[in-house]
């Protein structure tokens, strides 16, 4: 831990104090933020700006922590202070530096939380982990700015962490729902959109852990496809609701189709892999009928529910009475449909963490050439005969294909904001994406082939382990979360898939720090490669050494280290000395951003 937070306070004070000593006075969005904790800070708890539209924690938090200044001086401890405590520029923006030194504690005790016994000894490789993510370029770029993004992803991480670690060590039902309601008003007093986050996506866990309570046994047979059990949709919901199984397989027995967990050319885009997806849904579906046939269980499963439903009608409860889901400025932020904001979602996440990705992607042009026909008529009538699926398959993915298209026809939506500010980097990625036409579309061929990789990498373990093998820890027999080490399940690649959805369909502005949250939840699931050795005993026929670590260590971790330093040099460089000045505001500096 100490090694993780002391390696981030090398970027974090470097880019802090640059940008302190450059941007001395409020940019952009700040002029509003800090003039109303300002307020606060003076007490004024009744003067609010109408053009702000998030709620006020961030105020409320930078007033308590002003507060701290007079207790450290009352108690003689004032030359002590390492940051600004007051209500300047300097300290509220201080305020998220350190609200991103917590967010690496935070994550790492996610996974430490969600690790198995056997694993969590390796606290090196979540402290890299951890580290990555708070590397991550549009969450690092603010930690220097006074916005809601730090400790907006902060409120809502702790509100999964204490989900993992309550289902972990049985706290009682009121302990867990008093905790986790608390930690969710504290999240939404940050931002309005966490509310997919700390109600859609814990009640998704919480729902498939209260439906699957069968026998292990009857489990592995479903995912064996044993004849009776899982070789048919029939006899998948007949199990489901008789017996109360969930098939629910790894992401990695999914895109293998149970058979062979090598990469292999004829696996992938295989309707199998899409049928699986659906498969489990059905099964979640008659669980669930099934259940409500059963008060006293129908009951349990409510109450289990209660907080994350107690929210949501909360929440609705606001938006009743404010007339809105914002607070200020309500003429420029509705909540509409803009379905192709999943489509631009795996880019991003594509771009940021293609080290992750690299074995998908660098097998890109091999999946090209299985989907597209690009064959001689003799050849095609050989792979034919060697592959019967061919011909569904390609079906499947014209089918993408045309949908991906429909959807950026007649949704693509284009925020009068986006186009009007060339301040902001996704003001020339649309300019680029929208001129000429068919750019929009022959971009959606990118959108599939980068959800696809993002999709698998859920699914890769680096670390040899049993195919098929039950839950692989106690933790995520209980909760079904991926433990850092072994692939996600398909439930929860279907939750995390949904809540993204949930939270960015509804939005119709586009900027990357919407998607800070679904990326830092896809990035904490990804498995790693954990070491076979492990401290202080012989292992596998080998004692522990530097080489031995070295040779195991996930070396992708370190090439994404790289290039997220990188990011953040290159940005924070043209953001700190690329100014420039608009005509209709002359000796003003205009600042490159995400």
């Amino acid at each position: 831990m100490a090694v993780a937070v002391g390696t981030l306070l090398i970027p974090l004070s470097t880019w802090f104090f640059a940008v302190d000593r450059t941007v001395t006075e409020p940019y952009l969005d700040e002029v509003f933020h800090v003039r109303q904790a300002q307020h606060y800070c003076q007490g004024h708890f009744d003067v609010w700006d109408p053009k702000i539209t998030t709620p006020p924690g961030l105020y409320l938090l930078s007033y308590a922590f002003s507060r701290l200044e007079g207790f450290q001086e009352y108690i003689g401890l004032s030359n002590l202070r390492l940051v600004p405590l007051d209500c300047s520029i300097t300290g509220l923006r201080a305020l998220n530096a350190v609200g991103l030194v917590l967010l690496v504690l935070v994550v790492r005790l996610s996974y430490l939380q969600r690790a198995s016994p056997e694993t969590s000894a390796h606290h090196s490789l979540f402290d890299h982990s951890a580290l990555n993510i708070a590397l991550f370029p549009p969450l690092f770029f603010f930690s220097a700015l006074y916005y809601t993004d730090v400790w907006s992803a902060l409120s809502v991480l702790a509100s999964y962490c204490f989900l993992t670690t309550a289902y972990r060590d049985k706290y009682g039902h009121w302990k867990r729902g008093i905790g986790l309601l608390a930690l969710g008003l504290v999240s939404l007093m940050f931002r309005q959109t966490n509310i997919f986050w700390i109600t859609a996506f814990p009640a998704g866990l919480v729902l498939v852990k209260e439906l699957d309570r069968g026998h292990e046994a009857i489990r592995n047979s479903m995912h064996r496809r044993t004849q009776g059990f899982g070789d048919s949709l029939y006899s998948i919901a007949k199990t489901s609701w008789k017996m109360a199984v969930i098939f629910d397989p790894p992401v990695r027995d999914a895109q293998v189709n149970g058979t062979n967990k090598s990469l292999q050319l004829d696996q992938y885009a295989s309707p199998d892999q899409i049928s699986d997806y659906l498969l489990t849904i059905i099964s979640i579906a008659a669980c669930l009928l099934s259940v409500a046939t059963q008060p006293k269980r129908l009951a349990s499963l409510l109450f289990a529910l209660a907080p994350f439903l107690l929210l949501a009608a909360l929440f609705l409860a606001f938006i009743l009475w404010n007339g809105s889901v914002v607070l200020g400025d309500k003429g420029n932020h509705h909540a509409t449909l803009h379905l192709p904001q999943m489509l631009y979602l795996w880019p991003f996440i594509t771009f940021f963490s293609w080290p992750l990705l690299l074995p998908y992607l660098l097998l890109t042009p091999v999946v090209l050439l299985t989907w597209l026909p690009l064959f001689s008529a003799l050849e095609c009538a050989q792979r034919f005969k060697r592959t019967p699926t061919l011909l569904p398959r390609l079906l499947l993915i014209l089918l993408a294909l045309t949908l991906t298209c429909v959807i950026i026809h007649l949704n693509t939506l284009v925020h009068p904001f986006t186009l009007a500010d060339n301040r902001h980097y996704i003001f020339y990625t649309f300019r680029r994406l929208l001129r000429p036409w068919y750019l929009r579309y022959a971009a959606s061929t990118l959108y599939l082939l980068c959800a696809w990789a993002c999709i698998q990498t859920l699914g890769t373990e680096p670390t040899d382990t049993q195919l098929f093998a039950p839950h692989p820890s106690n933790l995520e027999r209980r909760l079904p979360v991926p433990n850092g080490q072994h692939s996600a399940r398909i439930s929860f690649t279907l939750i995390l898939l949904a809540t993204s959805a949930l939270q960015l369909i509804t939005a119709p502005l586009v900027e990357p720090r919407y998607f800070i949250l679904p990326w830092v939840f896809w990035r904490l699931h990804v498995p790693l490669r954990i070491p076979v050795w492990r401290a202080g005993r012989r292992d596998r026929g080998g004692e522990w050494s530097w080489e031995r670590w070295w040779a195991e260590y996930d070396h992708r971790l370190w090439i994404e280290t790289a290039w997220l330093v990188a990011i953040n040099v290159g940005t924070g460089y043209v953001f700190l000395y690329w100014g420039f000045a608009w005509p209709q505001e002359p000796g003003k500096v205009q600042r490159f951003m995400w």
